[in-house]
């Protein structure tokens, strides 16, 4: 399975393509996005390996990760979609296991536009609509004012913690539908 294309008013959401590769590179180079996310700039050869798990998602899980871009002009604006990452920060968190792990990402200059509540309006939807189960969670920096805002807007509440106390992300479950 591949990603479907979903449409907001302003943006495209799309599967990932080779061609894609640059963007990304920025957007996970960018010392702002690293901040709260891998907490430093990735190297492009782990950019080339993380777009390349994208359409494995689709392909094994049947959910996954878009590119966001301006349907007017086409630029690249971010990722947003759901994962499945077993992450070793969430081994203490088995419940969490089998549940779609949402995530967003926007380049700086798209900050503060609302893109990224539309974005994950539209992931989430998707999941909603084709996505069998209850819940969807996403994990946040504490210090992150600007993603808990959003998530709190797409209906996730905080329901624990996990991490290191140097290293600690906020655990945020959203009930489908």
């Amino acid at each position: 399975m591949e990603a479907p294309i979903l449409t907001t008013p302003r943006l495209r959401l799309r599967p990932h393509r080779l061609d894609d590769l640059d963007a990304c590179v920025e957007l996970w180079q960018d010392p702002v996005i690293t901040r709260y996310t891998s907490g430093r700039p990735l190297a492009r050869q782990d950019v080339w390996t993380r777009l390349l798990r994208h359409p494995g998602h689709w392909a094994l899980l049947g959910f996954g990760y878009w590119v966001a871009e301006e349907r007017a002009s086409g630029r690249f604006v971010g990722e947003v979609g759901l994962g499945r990452f077993k992450r070793d920060l969430l081994a203490g968190q088995p419940e969490l296991d089998g549940i779609p792990e949402a995530g967003w990402v926007t380049l700086p200059w798209a900050h503060g536009q609302g893109y990224a509540g539309e974005a994950v309006a539209a992931a989430l939807g998707w999941r909603d609509a084709n996505v069998p189960g209850r819940e969807t969670f996403c994990i946040i920096s504490p210090e992150n004012a600007a993603s808990l805002r959003l998530a709190a807007r797409a209906g996730f509440t905080v329901t624990g913690e996990a991490g290191d106390p140097e290293d600690r992300v906020l655990v945020l479950t959203r009930p489908s539908g």
